[in-house]
């Protein structure tokens, strides 16, 4: 009986052993983002994502307009997939999700908008201040001189998992802390509003990851711990267990300290050690040198401003004269005036506002625009220095009658060239070559 009982013992034990494991179903949506961040009425907008599963799986972007869903294939390029969404009108709010389906499963990332022709809001103030595993809380800081509201900003704990995400209520002033609480203590907390609770726990004595990020996914700050036995060993904390919080002295370094919820920092002793992108990425240098004209044209009477570079630029103040006169200023920029990197700002003649009654108000110039004059068109930054010029005529004396060019365009060919007569092209690329421009 008990042979009998081994032999049948062994056929189960070989039958399982010779069970191949089944491969993990899931998928994993990550880095979700979307380009340019300042999004005018004419961008259309680039959403990439980096997703990845052990099975083959097909991945889309659905967003919605005015409450109606769309969806659009994504492409590859490794892990990274993109989708474009199309240009919208003005004041469009644009919500969008990604979605990865594979033959076990389906899922989504977090849903993310962006609002079409809103004023860019500048996040670079914003700090990771403190963070507290015992008492499971994270504390946001506003280094800057302005309020900035957080609608759309969100944080990552440990490069996967969205844990908060603000909304338009949270504005936080210059000099003030926001303080979030884990949800694994909301009870101790009864009086914390619930849109300042985070989804997940957070750990005292273990590496932990908590970045902060930009509703379009851009990186703000990053808290990286990747060896905290380094800092048991070094201060002697009993099971690597930080003894209060970590958090930044004035020096900006992240250090052991005790806990100050919604307060100023106590500057600690101890450094954290092991700790990787805990110093705020550096925002590149605005280079508004890239800021051109680009295309100017007397017959549907446009000027066409151009971003040659890789940064949306703001150039609220900025403005236009025309024919040497250099306080009869034509246009100003307001503060919603984004050239995106890459793309274009439209102004119409007021002559022709009519003929446009979707464009933007602040977007038309005070002048005419001739095909058949001698003229100078001068873009200057805000403090009064000149940008850019066209100019077309030798003589220096503006508005004289000459050559006719209708219907075609004074533009630089290809885009931020050199200036040639061209087809016009408004809001969109230019020739990649011209004509000479006749000067009489």
């Amino acid at each position: 009986m008990k042979k009998i009982l081994f032999v049948a013992l062994a056929l189960v034990f070989g039958l399982v052993s010779c069970v191949k494991d089944k491969p993990y179903p899931g998928i994993t949506i990550t880095n979700v983002s979307y380009s340019p961040t300042a999004v005018t009425e004419f961008s259309n907008v680039t959403v990439s994502a980096t997703i990845t599963s052990f099975n083959d799986f097909t991945a889309k972007l659905v967003y919605t307009v005015n409450n109606g869903n769309n969806e659009l294939v994504m492409t590859a390029a490794g892990d990274v997939f993109t989708a474009v969404i199309p240009a919208q009108p003005n004041n469009t709010t644009v919500s969008f999700y990604v979605e990865a389906s594979n033959k076990d499963v389906t899922t989504t990332s977090a849903t993310m908008s962006y609002t079409v022709g809103a004023v860019p809001v500048n996040y670079n103030a914003l700090r990771l201040n403190e963070l507290n595993g015992n008492d499971k809380f994270i504390e946001i800081y506003n280094t800057g001189n302005e309020a900035i509201n957080l609608n759309g900003v969100y944080i990552v704990k440990d490069g996967t998992t969205t844990n908060w995400t603000g909304d338009n209520s949270i504005n936080l002033n210059a000099g003030e802390y926001l303080l979030l609480y884990s949800v694994d203590v909301q009870q101790d907390h009864p009086e914390h509003p619930a849109n300042l609770i985070f989804s997940t726990g957070l750990s005292a004595k273990k590496n932990v990851r908590i970045q902060l990020f930009t509703p379009a996914g851009e990186s703000i700050d990053d808290f990286n711990l990747v060896d905290i036995d380094q800092n048991g060993a070094a201060y002697n904390y009993p099971g690597n267990q930080a003894p209060a919080s970590y958090s930044r002295n004035a020096d900006g370094d992240w250090y052991y300290s005790d806990a100050t919820p919604g307060a100023a920092n106590v500057d600690g002793e101890n450094i954290v050690l092991g700790l990787e992108g805990g110093t705020p990425p550096t925002p590149p240098t605005p280079d508004y040198t890239n800021i051109v004209l680009n295309e100017l044209n007397g017959d549907t009477k446009f000027i066409e401003i151009y971003n040659k570079g890789e940064l949306d630029l703001a150039i609220e103040g900025w403005y236009i004269t025309k024919d040497g006169n250099e306080t009869d200023i034509k246009w100003t920029a307001d503060a919603t005036v984004v050239v995106p990197a890459h793309g274009y700002v439209l102004l119409y003649s007021v002559d022709v506002q009519v003929d446009h009654p979707e464009h933007p108000e602040n977007l038309f110039f005070n002048s005419g625009l001739s095909a058949k004059k001698t003229v100078r068109i001068a873009l200057y930054m805000a403090d009064g220095t000149e940008r850019d010029v066209f100019t077309r005529g030798t003589t220096g004396e503006w508005g004289q009658t000459i050559s006719n060019v209708s219907p075609q365009s004074y533009a630089r060919t290809p885009d931020g060239g050199d200036w040639k007569l061209a087809d016009p092209t408004p809001n969109a690329a230019n020739p990649a070559t011209g004509d000479d421009i006749p000067q009489e």
